[in-house]
């Protein structure tokens, strides 16, 4: 029992290890991440944290939906999973561009270390809570994508050792095809993906976080008329 929990221990603290050093682009947390099962599992539930954080950003409209407490736990869990998903997207996309680069084509026993050093990336996205803040949140969000996608080059470059403009076309390409197929894919499966996502939330999320801070302002704004 003790043993398992110093186990669950180190487990966290290397997670919190990777995380901020990814963030500053740590040539150790990528060459890590390649070369350990443990870091690159790691590193997936950085992915996961950074769904959760996201959601937990936009939490007010669950908050304003009422969704039941163990709801709202599912959602968190649920927004999680899409982020693990997208991570193997874009790795078996990069895996597929990769042939089309000077480095050639890689293995599939490239895959593992190759979706490590991409979860990894998604890293700055764990401060996706703050993207609901009013005037800035939207460009909070972009920085953090454009952020994600320099450490998915960078790591793909010093962690699985790709030349840097194989490392840029792999990283930039991979990401657009799996932004494509997500799209194509939501879009494609917009009723069922809505339906899945009220039977785990409990409710239809009609209501944006800036259509809430919009009707929060109205708000304000009739009171001080009367």
């Amino acid at each position: 029992m003790v043993g398992t929990l110093a186990e669950i221990a180190e487990f966290i603290a290397l997670v919190a290890l990777l995380a901020p050093d990814a963030m500053v682009f740590s040539r150790d947390a990528f060459v890590r991440v390649t070369g350990s099962g443990e870091a690159q599992s790691a590193a997936l539930i950085i992915a996961f944290l950074a769904g959760v954080s996201e959601l937990l950003g936009q939490s007010v409209i669950l908050i304003v939906n009422r969704i039941p407490l163990y709801r709202f736990l599912a959602s968190l869990g649920f927004t999680g999973l899409t982020y693990a998903v997208t991570v193997a997207t874009w790795a078996l996309a990069a895996l597929a561009i990769a042939p089309l680069t000077p480095i050639g084509a890689l293995s599939l026993t490239e895959l593992a270390p190759v979706t490590g050093v991409l979860a990894l990336a998604f890293a700055p996205r764990l401060l996706g809570v703050f993207s609901l803040a009013p005037y800035f949140g939207a460009a909070l969000g972009n920085v953090l994508e454009v952020w994600a996608m320099a450490l998915a080059m960078f790591g793909l470059h010093v962690g699985v050792g790709m030349p840097l403009n194989a490392a840029v076309v792999c990283g930039g390409a991979g990401f657009l095809v799996s932004y494509l197929f997500r799209t194509f894919l939501g879009h494609l499966l917009a009723k069922p993906l809505g339906t899945l996502r009220r039977a785990v939330s409990g409710s239809a999320l009609e209501k944006s976080p800036q259509q809430i801070i919009d009707d929060l302002m109205t708000r304000i704004a009739d009171e001080r008329k009367r």
